[in-house]
């Protein structure tokens, strides 16, 4: 009885703790790699490949110092390569 109460309770606990910590472990990396390949497909997709190429372009003519060409007028010359995607 007190080898019970005292060893082999606790160590059952401590099992059931274990396998349900390892089962969290298992679905956060089940997790992290579907996020990874969904990451992935938008990155190869069009969508993906646009909207990179719009921020790209976007930051590179607010980050020009030029004067006398606007901002707009640069990213509207841009976006012929934009439709083509």
């Amino acid at each position: 009885m007190i080898i019970d109460y005292f060893i082999q309770k606790p160590n059952r606990k401590v099992t059931h703790l274990s396998q349900k910590m390892d089962a969290l472990d298992g679905l956060k990396k089940q997790h992290q790699q579907a996020f990874n390949y969904r990451l992935k497909r938008f990155l190869v997709s069009n969508v993906g490949i646009g909207s990179a190429f719009t921020a790209g372009a976007g930051y590179q003519a607010l980050k020009s110092s030029e004067k006398h060409k606007s901002t707009a007028s640069k990213i509207s010359k841009l976006t012929w390569l934009l439709r083509l995607l």
